[in-house]
C-alpha cells in the first residue's frame, strides 16, 4: 500500500514538472572557466534524482558487503536454533511413548543452540531416572542448575519428586526441608513434605507441619482434616511412647498444640496409650471429657471398649451423650457391649439386632454372633458368623432395614420401638 502511494505521489511530482518544463522550461548554467554547461531546468532535476538514486544503491551495497558476515552468522544460528528445536521436539515425543534413551538423546542433543534448555534438562533426568541411571539423572539436574539459576526453585522441586518417584524417601525429606528453609510459603513443598514424612512415618514431624498446611491451604478441606487425624493417631500411638518412662505418653500429649489436643484422633489415641499402659481409669476420665465437650462417634466406640468397676455408670453416661444421635451406629454397639458386659444380654441382643437391621454391619455381625454363642443358641450364631464373612466379601450384605431370620430380635428392634433406657433427670 505504501508503494502505491509512493508511485502515485512520484507520478504526480513528475508530471506537474513536466507542465511546469513546458510552460517555462527555464535553464541551468554551470559554468567554470574555459567551459560552460547550459541545460534544461527539468533535465537538470531529473539528473539529480537519478544521482541521488545511484549514491543511494552505492551506499547500500557497500553497507551490505560489510555487514553480510554477521548476517550469514545469524542465518547459520538460526539454521542451528532450528534444528534444536526439531531434537527438543523428537526428544520428547520420544519421552511420552517411553524411549527413554532416544528421548534422553534427543533431549541432550544441541543444547548449546537451545534458548529454553532448561525442560531439556529436566526431561533427561526424568527419562535417566525411568533406566535406572540415578548418577546421570543427577549430573542433569546439576547441569540445569548451573545453566538456570534463577529457577533453582522449580528444578529443586522436580528433584524432589523424582527422589519421591524412585524411593529415595530420606534425600526427598532432606531435599524438602532446605526448600522449605529458603520458600517457607510454597504450597507444593509443603504438600510433598506432608507426603514424604506420612511415606517414612515421622508422624512428629507433620504433626509440626500441619499448622503450616492449614495456612497455606495445602489440601482442600476434607482431606487437611482426614491427615490431621491420621498424624495426630498415629503420633499419639506410637509404640516407642510407651518404652522407658511412662510419662512419655502425657507429655507427648501435652506437648500438642491446644486446639490439637481436642481432636478428637488425638484424644483417641491417648486414650488408647493409657488403656495399653494399664492406666484405664485415666482412660475413662479422658474420653468422659472429651465427649463431655461434644459429641463424637470415634470416642463413643472407644469409651464403650473400656472395662470399669461400674458399667452401668457407663451405660448412662453414653445415653446421655448421645441423646439427639440414637441412631448412630457406634453409638450403638458401645451400649451393646456395655449391657453385654452388665450382662442385660436381652437389651445387647436388641441392640445388636437393631443395627444389624439397620447397616448390616460386618462388626455388629460378628458381636451379635458372639452374644449368640454366649447365650446358647449356636446354631443362629453360626448363622450370623456366616452373614458376617459374607458381607466382609462384599456379597449378600442385608439391607438397611431387612429383618433376616437369624437375629431373632424382639419385636420392639425391629418395629421401631424405642430400645435405649431414658436416663432420667433426677
Amino acid at each position: 500500500m505504501k508503494l502505491i502511494i509512493s508511485i502515485i505521489i512520484a507520478l504526480g511530482l513528475a508530471i506537474g514538472l513536466a507542465m511546469y518544463a513546458t510552460e517555462d522550461p527555464g535553464y541551468v548554467v554551470l559554468s567554470r572557466d574555459p567551459y560552460t554547461v547550459r541545460m534544461p531546468l527539468a533535465l537538470f532535476a531529473l539528473f539529480l534524482v537519478v544521482l541521488f538514486a545511484a549514491l543511494y544503491l552505492l551506499f547500500n551495497f557497500i553497507v551490505g558487503v560489510f555487514r553480510a558476515p554477521k548476517r550469514v552468522g545469524r542465518w547459520r544460528k538460526g539454521r542451528k536454533e532450528v534444528g534444536a528445536q526439531h531434537e527438543t521436539m523428537k526428544g520428547f515425543a520420544s519421552l511420552i511413548e517411553g524411549n527413554w534413551n532416544d528421548a534422553e538423546g534427543h533431549l541432550m542433543s544441541r543444547l548449546e543452540h537451545n534458548k529454553a534448555s532448561l525442560m531439556n534438562y529436566l526431561g533427561a533426568a526424568y527419562a535417566a531416572q525411568q533406566q535406572g541411571e540415578y548418577d546421570r539423572r543427577n549430573g542433569h539436574i546439576e547441569a540445569a542448575l548451573a545453566a538456570h539459576p534463577q529457577q533453582e526453585l522449580a528444578i529443586k522441586l522436580t528433584r524432589s519428586r523424582m527422589l519421591m518417584q524412585s524411593g529415595e524417601w530420606g534425600d526427598a525429606r532432606d531435599q524438602l526441608e532446605y526448600i522449605r528453609l529458603s520458600a517457607p510459603r510454597n504450597v507444593a513443598a509443603a504438600r510433598l513434605l506432608a507426603d514424604v514424612y506420612r511415606q517414612l512415618g515421622d508422624w512428629p514431624a507433620l504433626v509440626k507441619l500441619l499448622p503450616v498446611l492449614g495456612k497455606l491451604k495445602a489440601f482442600p478441606e476434607e482431606e487437611l482434616k482426614a491427615r490431621e487425624s491420621q498424624a495426630l493417631q498415629q503420633h499419639m500411638e506410637a509404640p516407642a511412647l510407651l518404652q522407658g518412662d511412662g510419662t512419655r505418653v502425657d507429655k507427648t500429649f501435652k506437648a500438642l498444640p491446644r486446639a490439637r489436643r481436642k481432636d478428637a484422633a488425638a484424644v483417641a489415641g491417648y486414650a488408647r496409650q493409657l488403656v495399653r499402659s494399664g492406666e484405664g481409669h485415666r482412660a475413662e476420665a479422658v474420653l468422659r471429657k472429651a465427649l463431655n465437650h461434644g459429641w463424637n462417634g470415634e470416642l463413643a466406640k472407644l469409651y464403650g471398649e473400656l472395662e470399669t468397676r461400674n458399667t452401668g455408670d457407663q451405660i448412662k453416661l453414653l445415653q446421655s451423650w448421645g441423646k439427639g444421635h440414637e441412631d448412630d451406629p457406634e453409638l450403638l454397639i458401645s451400649l451393646a457391649r456395655l449391657y453385654r458386659r452388665d450382662n442385660q444380654l436381652e437389651e445387647a441382643r436388641d441392640i445388636l439386632g437393631r443395627l444389624v437391621a439397620q447397616t448390616g454391619d460386618a462388626e455388629a455381625l460378628a458381636e451379635l454372633g458372639d452374644l449368640l454363642e454366649q447365650m446358647g443358641e449356636p446354631d443362629s450364631a453360626l448363622a450370623t458368623y456366616r452373614q458376617g464373612m459374607r458381607s466382609l466379601l462384599g456379597s449378600e450384605a442385608p439391607a438397611a432395614g431387612q429383618n433376616t431370620a437369624v437375629l431373632d430380635a424382639p419385636k420392639s428392634a425391629v418395629d421401631g420401638g424405642n430400645t435405649m433406657p431414658v436416663v432420667s433427670d433426677q
